[in-house]
C-alpha cells in the first residue's frame, strides 16, 4: 500500500466527481490488499470475488468505470464513477507527489563518520548513509535513501528518491535505482503523460548489482530485490517486480513489470520475462528465452532453436566441404 492521507473532497476534486462526503483514507492500494480506509480503483468490470472483497471493507473510496453497477452496492464505502479510472488514479498520484503527502522513509538524514564519500559525489541531506559505506565519484544519492552498513556504490550510480539498500551490497557503475517505471495515460487530446511511480525500491543485504542496470520504482508498492540476489550488467528490472532471495540474473535480461523471479532461480543471458509472470523457485531460464507463461518450481525453459542454430543435414555438410563420416573439413 502507498501510504498517503487523502480527504474525500480532495479526491472528488482531482477526479472530477462532485458530491458530498467526509471520508479520510490513509493510502492507495491494489484491490488484492483488502485494507480498510484506502483508495482503490478498477479499470474494468469487477468480478464477483472482487465485489465480495470490497463489500467487506470499511471507509474506502473505490474508483470504477461509469455504468459499472457498483454504486449503491457498498454500504460502507464510497463509489466514484469516472470515464477512465486509470487516468483518475494517475492524477491522484500526481497530487500526492506534488503535495508531498507520503510519509518519509527516513526520519532524518545522516552520514556515518566511518563512511567514505567521494567529494565528487552528491548526497542529499535527507539520505542516511551507514557505517563503512563507500560512495565513489560522480554518484547521486537522492532524498529518502538509506544505504546499509558496508555497502558500496560504484562510480556514476544514481539512487533516486525512496530507495533502501541493505548491508554489504554493491551497486555497480552507472546503475540507476528508483527511476520511474514505464507507465503512461492519455489526456483528453490523446497525448501520453507518465504515471507517477511512488512505491520506491527495496534492495536487500549481500546483493550484487552490476553496471548499467536499471531497477525501476514501484507504482504503489516497492520494487523488491531480496537478499543474496546477483544481477549482472545491462539488466532491466521493471516496476513492481520482485527478485527473490538467491536468484541469479545474467547480462542483458529484461524483467517485466510485476514479474516475480523465484528463490535461487537462474535467468540466462538476454532472456526476457513478460510482465506479471512468475518464474518458479530453482528454475532455469535459458539464454534468449522469452517467458510468456508462469513457470513451475524447478523447471527448465530454453529458447526455440532457430534455423541458424540447427546442424545442417549431411548433404549440406558435404556441400560446404565436410566429410560426411568424420564431419571434418576436407
Amino acid at each position: 500500500m502507498l501510504r498517503a492521507r487523502l480527504e474525500e473532497q480532495e479526491v472528488r476534486r482531482i477526479v472530477g466527481v462532485p458530491g458530498d462526503g467526509d471520508l479520510v483514507v490513509e493510502g492507495v492500494a491494489p484491490l488484492t490488499e483488502g485494507n480498510d480506509r484506502c483508495l482503490y480503483f478498477a479499470n474494468r468490470k469487477l468480478s464477483t470475488s472482487s465485489r465480495a472483497a470490497l463489500a467487506a471493507l470499511r471507509d474506502c473510496i473505490v474508483i470504477v468505470p461509469i455504468a459499472s453497477r457498483l454504486a449503491g452496492t457498498l454500504d460502507r464505502c464510497r463509489v466514484l464513477e469516472v470515464a477512465d479510472p486509470r487516468s483518475a488514479v494517475a492524477n491522484v498520484l500526481g497530487f500526492i507527489e506534488a503535495h508531498q503527502r507520503q510519509p518519509a522513509w527516513i526520519e532524518s538524514g545522516s552520514i556515518s563518520a566511518s563512511a567514505v564519500v567521494s567529494p565528487l559525489a552528491f548526497v542529499d541531506p535527507r539520505a542516511d548513509v551507514g557505517p563503512g559505506v563507500v560512495i565513489e565519484p560522480f554518484c547521486t544519492i537522492g532524498p529518502d535513501v538509506k544505504i546499509g552498513r558496508g555497502s558500496i556504490v560504484r562510480s556514476g550510480a544514481r539512487l533516486l528518491q525512496r530507495v533502501i539498500v541493505g548491508e554489504a551490497s554493491t551497486i555497480g557503475a552507472n546503475t540507476v535505482i528508483g527511476h520511474p517505471g514505464y507507465g503512461f495515460v492519455r489526456d483528453a487530446e490523446g497525448h501520453k503523460s507518465r504515471i507517477p511511480h511512488l512505491g520506491g525500491v527495496l534492495i536487500g543485504s549481500h546483493v550484487d548489482i552490476g553496471a548499467l542496470v536499471v531497477v525501476q520504482s514501484g507504482t504503489l508498492d516497492p520494487t523488491v530485490v531480496e537478499d543474496h540476489v546477483k544481477i549482472d550488467d545491462n539488466v532491466e528490472v521493471a516496476h513492481n517486480a520482485r527478485v527473490e532471495s538467491g536468484a541469479s540474473v545474467t547480462g542483458g535480461v529484461v524483467i517485466g513489470g510485476s514479474a516475480v523471479i523465484g528463490r535461487e532461480a537462474w535467468i540466462g543471458i538476454n532472456a526476457s520475462i513478460r510482465d506479471g509472470r512468475r518464474v518458479g523457485e530453482r528454475s532455469l531460464v535459458g539464454m534468449s528465452a522469452s517467458v510468456q507463461h508462469n513457470l513451475p518450481d524447478a523447471s527448465v525453459t530454453r529458447a526455440p532453436r532457430s534455423a541458424f542454430q540447427r546442424r545442417p543435414p549431411d548433404d549440406d555438410l558435404t556441400a560446404i566441404g565436410f566429410d560426411r563420416r568424420s564431419k571434418r573439413r576436407r
